[in-house]
């Protein structure tokens, strides 16, 4: 047997990446022996022998996801991209295992090109090149994969190194240095970062509780230097890039996390009985932490009001009629394209006001169409006495409600807590006898939604969605995550745009995404109720854009459904498989942890109870404690995987449906025990 040079076929990586990266990780298993056995490998010091391909094994993974072309077409371009690019961004590792990266690379591409164009047949004709491109980078690689020109203030700093640094600060600088120049390098580069789909790598630390913690304790206390440009508007990004995985955390039950915010909340109150917080910082922070309300304690809501309270005398009097509120409010308006644009534009400015506050700026609010739509939109407010207070001013004067916002209080009624669901019901009998007659806006046509896109499910049970639609000449992205346990979070609508920005945005999500298929939006439509159900138990609050997708998209079932979310994939399975068939699929399941979702496919062996020690070495009694307990869970998510496949537009992945479907069913409705399930054992493995 010999060595082959990789080659997709007839697999579009972009359509089918889990079908890639199998075939590439097949490959790679096949010329590993090839490699381990040859004298290039032989020649290799003894360091630089103990990755045993792994380094190369990267170097194709990056290579095949980013680039995607069979192995004959990667060039000296391709590689520039990826050692100088994406193997510094993409990995952190310690500088003893960076130094071992260029000489394992040379020694695997002489072995090809010493078997692939050693005969009359060159099949690599840009292997030589290659081989000359490491050898020139070989002697500095530590340096530029550690970043050399110290473009952003990590480069140069192993994993460990990093945070050591971060969580013992004053041995290598000031306490506040690192953070100082990460506001400064957000500042400057802040136009490209939004840009990106995700924050740029060397963000990836602020995951870090004790990092978040710093930057907290810096914005909090020392602000931030106003001569930077975009100075606000980069700490605000920072701040909710630190916070944004905290809260998901806590979302998720994490009792470090929730422990984490308690102090930070307690440290922020006492900060400010010292008089020591600084106002700058402290407003770009209650911005950030607007759309996270319902995570934050009464006391903290309170000391938020009360903030609000003592730093509002800084306006002049005449500033606070409400005849200048209204007129202040009715110029804003004559820029917003629409009641959701404009609910976006006031929630930060509006998410701590007091009842007694938000009645006043919504009663001006309602004099215009617009405004009384976008008032009535602010209903889904997460504290019951502000969502009566809205109600209570919509109700002055009920033959002012339009035809839209009738439809919208009828649709959403049941999406809000019993006592404002009375007071929604006496609201619109009133407007009805006013002769108003509900009239939902006109849905887009099926031939204006472009593209619909959803994810594999991942390993803590989310799927992303993403459409483009289409607007006249412009376009719109739409995307949400559906999420087990919790519902639709993470809504974004843009606004209407030129179809090449679209474009490039869905491009760069979807390199984000490997594992994303084109589906058909009734995938969507029969999903979103179930997970409206999962908000309301949840008490994850549901966004008015919600309410724009579900219009833009022409949903009817607008009403929360209770019913178990297999009743949507049970059907997939009308028949009992035979016991040969759930052998074949068992035999192919096992490997599906090996794909690029399944990697993620893993449980924490914490999450078997507090303080409980694991002998990682039993794996039986890892199974029963770890695995065994979430073999229902499991189901539910392979059984999202089946409807995920059975709706893709590529047939490839069409095919794999019932395989799902009948594990879905291993998983959640037969007798088989737990141990005999390819799958579990699999995750097991990966959890390990």
């Amino acid at each position: 047997m010999s060595i082959k040079p990789f080659r997709l076929g007839n697999i579009d990586q972009h359509e089918d990446p889990d079908a890639a990266n199998e075939k590439l990780d097949q490959w790679l298993d096949e010329t590993r022996p090839f490699y381990l056995n040859s004298p290039e490998y032989a020649k290799l010091s003894k360091t630089n022998k103990k990755n045993g391909g792994d380094w190369f094994h990267m170097f194709m993974n990056l290579y095949l996801n980013y680039i995607g072309q069979d192995l004959k077409d990667l060039d000296v371009a391709a590689a520039e991209e990826i050692m100088l690019s994406l193997y510094p961004r993409k990995m952190i590792c310690p500088d003893s295992q960076a130094k071992t990266i260029v000489p394992e690379l040379i020694a695997y591409w002489q072995l090809l090109h010493r078997e692939l164009n050693g005969g009359q047949r060159r099949q690599l004709k840009h292997a030589e090149r290659i081989i000359t491109f490491l050898e020139s980078i070989r002697k500095d690689y530590l340096s530029i994969y550690k970043g050399g020109n110290e473009n952003h203030p990590f480069a140069g700093m192993d994993f460990n190194t990093l945070m050591e640094t971060a969580l013992n600060p004053a041995a290598e600088h000031d306490d506040d240095d690192w953070v100082s120049d990460l506001i400064a390098d957000a500042a400057h580069n802040l136009p490209d970062y939004k840009q990106q789909p995700s924050p740029p790598d060397h963000w990836l630390p602020l995951r870090q509780l004790p990092n978040v913690s710093e930057l907290l304790e810096h914005i909090c206390h020392l602000g931030f230097d106003h001569t930077l440009p975009n100075a606000p508007d980069a700490v605000f990004e920072l701040l909710n890039c630190g916070c944004q995985e905290v809260f998901m955390q806590i979302r998720q039950g994490n009792k470090e996390a929730q422990e984490f915010w308690h102090y930070t909340e307690q440290q922020i109150i006492a900060g400010a009985q010292k008089n020591a917080l600084d106002p700058d910082g402290m407003n770009v922070l209650f911005a950030v932490l607007s759309t996270r309300k319902q995570f934050l304690s009464q006391e903290f809501l309170d000391f938020i009001h009360q903030w609000h309270m003592d730093n509002v005398d800084e306006m002049a009097p005449d500033e606070l009629t409400p005849e200048a509120v209204e007129q202040s409010l009715q110029n804003m308006l004559k820029d917003i394209p629409d009641e959701f644009s404009l609910v976006s534009v006031l929630h930060e400015q509006l998410a701590f006001l007091p009842p007694e506050g938000l009645e006043m700026i919504t009663g001006a609010l309602i004099s215009s169409e617009k405004g009384l739509n976008g008032t009535a939109l602010m209903i889904l407010d997460d504290n019951q006495e502000r969502a009566k207070s809205i109600v209570s001013v919509l109700s002055h004067n009920p033959a002012a409600i339009t035809p839209v916002t009738l439809a919208r209080l009828i649709r959403i009624r049941n999406w809000l807590a019993k006592p404002v669901q009375g007071k929604i019901d006496k609201l619109i009998q009133a407007a009805r006898k006013k002769g108003v007659v509900p009239k939902p806006p006109k849905p887009l046509s099926e031939n204006d939604i472009i593209e619909t896109y959803m994810t594999a499910v991942d390993g803590v049970g989310t799927q992303g969605v993403m459409l483009t639609t289409r607007e006249g000449s412009l376009y719109r992205l739409i995307s949400f995550v559906l999420k087990e346990s919790v519902g639709i979070v993470d809504v974004l609508v843009t606004p209407p745009a030129p179809k090449k920005q679209v474009q490039q945005y869905v491009s760069m999500m979807k390199q984000q995404q490997t594992s994303v298929e084109k589906v058909s939006l009734e995938l969507i439509h029969r999903q979103l109720p179930f997970f409206l159900a999962l908000n309301l138990k949840s008490g994850i609050v549901i966004d008015h854009e919600v309410i724009q997708v579900m219009e833009l998209l022409g949903m009817e079932n607008w009403n929360p459904e209770s019913m178990e979310l297999s009743s949507l994939f049970s059907p997939l399975l009308p028949e009992m498989p035979s016991p040969e068939e759930i052998a074949s699929i068992q035999k192919r399941s096992a490997k599906w942890t090996q794909t690029t979702v399944g990697k993620s496919w893993f449980e924490e062996p914490e999450m078997s109870g507090p303080f409980k020690i694991l002998n990682l070495n039993k794996s039986d009694s890892f199974f029963k404690d770890v695995i065994e307990p979430t073999r229902g869970k499991w189901g539910e998510r392979i059984g999202r995987m089946a409807l995920w496949a059975h709706y893709s537009t590529n047939k490839n992945r069409q095919k794999q449906s019932r395989d799902y479907a009948v594990v879905s069913w291993l998983l959640g409705h037969s007798d088989m025990p737990a141990q005999e399930i390819n799958l579990l054992n699999a995750i097991a493995r990966n959890s390990m």
